[in-house]
């Protein structure tokens, strides 16, 4: 079993720990005028931080005037967080290290309909994996939770799942993994845990604000804006699926499958998706046009309101379904943009693949070691 966690930090540990983190390698230097603290400060700071395992020294930068600068970096030995995902049609648990590597996945098609099979089912798999040979003996952070729904408000702990997981009460599930694994538990909506991963694989310090717009059961967006996660006046914003009546044919993966399985195509579960290539493929062209049209409305006002970055389509699509859908939405977007103030926003299939929500999930217990404040919901059982 990995060691158990708590490191208490102060806030000018996180301080420099998230300015580390996002800048992946960074020289003593340069870490002061980014937090604010002296440089003084910062050198009893990083003898801690590499006392404590978290941060370590890096190769000297060579090609420079003097003694080559050594930088520091997040050291992946510091700690190992699991990330847990209901997506559609599936249970995925992920181990990340310090650093955000990967250090163990776990998919599993789940159509669970109650709380006991997915008790059952997340035994089986968070046994596995922290028994794996490269996360056992690191110091465990957490458990980050990715579930469709979204806080009913800012810092409560009420979460509100969609009608298809009215089985699922969260702050039981929450509760009984705090008992079970003796670790801190955080709480996500799943686009936003998408969001948060695919800020960390750009790796890009640059990048403050990402839409993620999400196709799983329904559609859903993940909002980091200005570094922060974005939840709006009672845990809502991003919930944009009554844009898309449920009655109707709507841009998600559950609709594809509809669509696919109607068609006489084999599709069990969504990994069967990747066996059809989109080229030539009349049924999957016809899909991608009429959802490229259904979802161009929703990117264009998150040009308009948000004016992010980057706006990633990510989700349960395969990446050669993925892929297509993003250039179709990108190539009306620049039409429209062209010889205009507009911003030129990207939009980009994600780097994740269909495990971003549950990296997103692990993301959330290393955070909350290198922010200032407390940015994401952790479950306390001593509330019940």
């Amino acid at each position: 079993m990995t060691k158990e966690n708590s490191l208490n930090l102060s806030i000018s540990e996180r301080r420099v720990v998230d300015v580390v983190r996002r800048h992946a390698s960074i020289p003593r230097a340069d870490i002061a005028p980014l937090t604010g603290l002296t440089p003084g400060a910062i050198s009893r700071l990083v003898r801690e931080l590499i006392d404590l395992g978290l941060l370590r020294e890096l190769e000297r930068i060579s090609g420079m005037r003097g003694q080559p600068a050594q930088p520091l970096g997040i050291n992946g030995l510091g700690g190992v967080s699991i990330g847990i995902s209901l997506p559609y049609g599936r249970l995925d648990v992920v181990a990340l290290d310090y650093a955000g590597r990967q250090l163990a996945v776990r998919k599993l098609p789940f159509e669970g309909r109650s709380f006991k099979a997915l008790q059952d089912a997340l035994m089986v798999h968070l046994d596995s994996v922290l028994q794996d040979q490269n996360v056992r003996n690191l110091r465990f952070t957490g458990i980050g939770l990715a579930i469709p729904g979204h806080l009913r408000a800012e810092w409560s702990n009420d979460f509100v799942v969609p009608p298809t997981l009215d089985w699922l009460d969260v702050d039981s599930l929450a509760t009984w993994l705090t008992k079970s694994y003796k670790a801190p538990v955080f709480v996500e909506n799943i686009a936003n845990a998408a969001a948060i991963a695919e800020i960390y694989a750009s790796q890009d310090s640059s990048l403050d604000d990402l839409v993620a717009i999400n196709l799983g059961h329904g559609v859903g967006c993940g909002l980091v804006l200005s570094g922060r996660v974005h939840r709006g006046m009672g845990g809502i914003a991003g919930e944009v699926g009554t844009l898309f009546p449920p009655l109707q044919p709507r841009p998600s993966v559950h609709d594809l499958v509809t669509v696919m399985r109607s068609a006489g195509r084999i599709v069990v579960d969504i990994e069967d998706l990747k066996k059809y290539p989109v080229e030539g493929d009349d049924l999957l062209e016809a899909w991608l046009e009429r959802s490229a049209q259904q979802l161009y409305p929703l990117v264009r006002m998150l040009l308009l309101l948000a004016a992010p970055q980057k706006i990633v389509i990510t989700g349960m699509l395969p990446d050669s379904i993925a892929g297509p859908l993003a250039e179709r939405l990108a190539s009306q977007l620049n039409i429209e943009v062209e010889g205009t103030s507009l911003p030129r926003t990207q939009i980009i299939q994600g780097q994740l693949s269909t495990l971003a929500s549950a990296i997103g999930g692990a993301w959330l217990p290393i955070e909350s070691e290198g922010l200032e404040g407390k940015d994401r919901v952790e479950w306390d059982i001593e509330e019940k």
